[in-house]
């Protein structure tokens, strides 16, 4: 109908014409007919495809602007459309969506904005890709048939299931639902449960929502186990290996660690220079290319490391057992032994398959305190030349690297120990001693290394890009180093890593120092994989990528196979392995998957973080304002944690966004609240449901009152989808003080800070692997 009467005004244009006049044209009868044709002028008035003239009377509109982005829903009565990283978004309001759910992929006519505060506004009028295949929900059963409501509000509908495609899950389900037809008109989508995730009390429920929520696998194939008990898992001496099981090494990781996938070996050389070895896995042995535990590998991209567990890429025998490398133990790696000045320049190298032989295991912590405080245990006594060498060696690399320009981001990091139930316990500051960057700069040279000797083939190749921060971040980056009192110019022309590096030192030990790394933090663009080498933006470097850890990033594999098709060994890769068609293909297949392993990680964080605090509503604390936004102010506590002051919430004046100088100002009392101002607030609700932490200023005297004017699902933008100075990752975790009894009253109380000690309230029973990205 809609077409026929597109059709009809295009060929009468610029003629206007009345709706039932066009319908009598059209040779539409009259009642139920009639008033569907009319129903659709309409429609297609509303959608930008006619003009109105005047009631009933449309025209042709010739003059109208179509372009394509993802929704966003926010809440059921409105979303916005996000079309490029450099344009505005379109509003759109909840009557205009059509069928179109969060993440969809849609077509949208701008059409003229009936509201002053949105520049764009917009029409939906096609969904051209779905995005959410699965949804995770709560399952309502009813009489005769039952719906699935949504976890993620945003989705803006229920889901229709049939009672034959229930898995007979009971009322109150969690579970997963596989949509099946989606909405049309004033249909609901319907669909079919797939998985039953467990009920209300079931212990890991809550991860196990996020797990299926980001599409995370809960267990491996059987055919991928299967043939995981058909490998070899033993060493056999060959020739065509460099043998370098005489040579000491070790592996420096985190004490909870399983998957062991780097050695490292050093000296000094009797013409000055340094030896250093990096020993990895050689998983491309044991991971025949396309068969079935190559293909689970690719298609999980990386290893997850979530807050209580650790989803692996390989099957456990493999990721835990023949390919980490066991002290002990001899094992298949792939060497890069580098010759390496004192100005830290490789001046030599050679890349080979080797037999290694690890003399210890060793954690970051015991290597810290070997180096710096000379307590070494009895059994590392001979290996402390060669970690002494190391230490010298990173030292040398990191002077390089600053040399260089490249950017040090030193932000405290927090582990939530958790209860063998889930129960967040308390929370720990994990410290970057000179034991951690010792490996990271070790790891970051084999990856330059590599990267170079794979650029120099002139061979299709996958690098770890990190592009120049684009002109609009630059922008605003600019305002806010004026905003903070440094007039500093930024030269998007001319931009390099060596200008972000001085402003960091200019600020370093004032108070603005944090603020800014968040700043610039922000300011830059995300690391992706690509076959494209256009350098590493923030390690100033031209050529980089990823080999160090392929039992958990399948890049690092396909790395590896690289250099194996290179030097022609004998097996460990396939001809498709080596194609650009593949390699562009893979590259951003794995850079979504690290993106979805990313957020799912934040998730299971923030949902841990928000139930920690439950016990602490009411309470006061001091804060610092990390973020500014038009709908309020983000406020981070001592201990990392970080919630939301809504600008309703802000009772004392008319607060508006000054988006020119990244303020909020009171329009009657002229108050203003800046980026890194220290302010007090009253934590008034933590929802573990939906991860979200709110505060208001200042004490509260009637916290109940408080808590039932806000109405903070119905007011509240997404601090991750909406945000335009705002973090859109939580790179931050937590750290916990001891837990002490709340009795909800907060009258009079003096604001403090959170302690910085920790209570050892109990130990965690869940282990965490190692993780190391830049």
């Amino acid at each position: 109908m809609k077409e026929t009467i597109l059709n009809f005004y295009k060929s009468i244009y610029p003629n206007t014409y009345h709706i039932e006049d066009a319908a009598m044209d059209c040779h539409i009868r009259g009642g139920k007919e009639l008033d569907t044709f009319i129903e659709a002028g309409r429609e297609l008035c509303k959608e930008g495809n006619l003009q109105f003239i005047r009631r009933d009377v449309y025209a042709y509109n010739d003059d109208h602007e179509d372009v394509v982005g993802i929704y966003k829903g926010y809440r059921k009565s409105f979303g916005f459309v996000i079309t490029g990283p450099d344009e505005e978004d379109v509003y759109i309001a909840e009557y205009n969506k059509g069928t179109a759910m969060h993440n969809d992929k849609v077509r949208v006519r701008i059409i003229k904005s009936k509201d002053s505060r949105h520049k764009r506004e917009g029409v939906i009028t096609s969904v051209l890709e779905r995005a959410n295949e699965t949804v995770v929900g709560t399952y309502d059963r009813q009489r005769n048939f039952g719906f699935v409501i949504p976890d993620d509000e945003r989705l803006g509908t229920d889901i229709f299931v049939d009672l034959q495609h229930t898995l007979d899950a009971r009322s109150g389900a969690k579970v997963l639902v596989k949509i099946m037809k989606w909405p049309d008109g004033d249909k609901k989508p319907e669909g079919m449960i797939i998985e039953v995730l467990g009920y209300k009390g079931d212990i890991g429920l809550d991860i196990n929502c996020i797990m299926a929520e980001h599409h995370i696998p809960f267990s491996f194939p059987e055919n991928v186990i299967k043939a995981s008990k058909h490998i070899d898992m033993t060493i056999h001496d060959d020739s065509n290996r460099w043998d370098l099981r005489h040579i000491p090494m070790v592996t420096i990781d985190g004490e909870d660690a399983k998957d062991l996938d780097d050695a490292v070996s050093g000296r000094k050389l009797d013409n000055g220079n340094y030896e250093l070895g990096v020993h990895i896995a050689d998983v491309s042995h044991y991971v025949e290319s396309q068969k079935a535990i190559d293909k689970e590998a690719y298609d999980r991209g990386t290893s997850v490391y979530l807050v209580d567990r650790v989803i692996p890429m390989l099957p456990e025998s493999l990721s835990n057992g023949i390919c980490s490398l066991n002290a002990g133990e001899d094992r298949y790696a792939m060497t890069c032994m580098m010759e390496i000045n004192q100005a830290g320049k490789v001046v030599d190298y050679h890349i080979q398959p080797s037999i290694i032989h690890v003399n210890r295991r060793c954690s970051y912590k015991e290597v810290y305190k070997a180096l710096a405080e000379d307590i070494i245990p009895e059994d590392l006594l001979p290996l402390m030349p060669m970690l002494k060498d190391l230490a010298c060696i990173a030292e040398n690399l990191r002077a390089m690297r600053y040399r260089r320009g490249a950017l040090d981001f030193d932000f405290p990091e927090y582990k939530v120990l958790l209860d063998h139930d889930g129960t967040p316990l308390r929370i720990v500051k994990r410290e970057r001693t000179l034991a951690e960057r010792l490996i990271e700069e070790c790891m970051l040279i084999a990856n330059e290394t590599v990267a170079t000797h794979l650029k120099n083939t002139h061979r299709p190749s996958v690098y770890r890009i990190h592009e120049v921060p684009s002109d609009e971040k630059m922008e605003l980056f600019q305002k806010v180093l004026n905003y903070l009192g440094q007039n500093i110019r930024l030269n998007g022309e001319t931009l390099e890593p060596r200008q972000f590096q001085y402003i960091l030192d200019t600020v370093k030990g004032t108070d603005i120092e944090q603020v800014t790394q968040i700043m610039t933090l922000r300011s830059m663009q995300q690391a992706k994989y690509s076959t494209d080498n256009v350098g590493h933006f923030g390690l100033a470097s031209t050529c980089y990528t990823h080999f160090t850890s392929p039992i958990r990033r399948y890049p690092d594999l396909m790395v590896h196979r690289l250099l194996k098709a290179d030097m022609n060994w004998r097996n460990g890769y396939s001809k498709r392995d080596t194609t650009a068609e593949f390699l562009v293909r893979a590259a951003e297949h794995s850079s979504l998957k690290e993106q979805d392993a990313v957020s799912a990680e934040r998730d299971t964080v923030d949902l841990k973080k928000t139930q920690y605090m439950v016990p602490f509503i009411g309470e006061v604390f001091e804060g610092t304002i990390s973020s500014i936004t038009s709908f309020g102010m983000f406020v981070e506590l001592e201990n990392g944690i970080d919630g939301l002051v809504h600008m309703s919430m802000m009772t004392d004046d008319y607060y508006f966004y000054d988006e020119e100088h990244f303020v909020l100002v009171g329009k009657r009392t002229g108050k203003i609240y800046r980026l890194g101002e220290t302010v007090t607030v009253t934590l008034v609700k933590a929802d573990v449901e939906k991860r979200q932490i709110d505060f208001v200023l200042g004490e509260v005297d009637n916290l109940m009152k408080i808590q039932e004017e806000m109405n903070i699902s119905s007011s509240y933008v997404s601090k991750r989808e909406k945000n335009p100075l705002g973090r859109t990752s939580s790179s931050k975790q937590l750290k916990r003080r001891g837990r002490k009894s709340n009795s909800g009253k907060s009258s009079g109380r003096k604001s403090r800070k959170i302690s910085t000690k920790c209570n050892a309230v109990g130990k965690s029973k869940h282990k965490k692997g190692k993780k190391r990205k830049r």
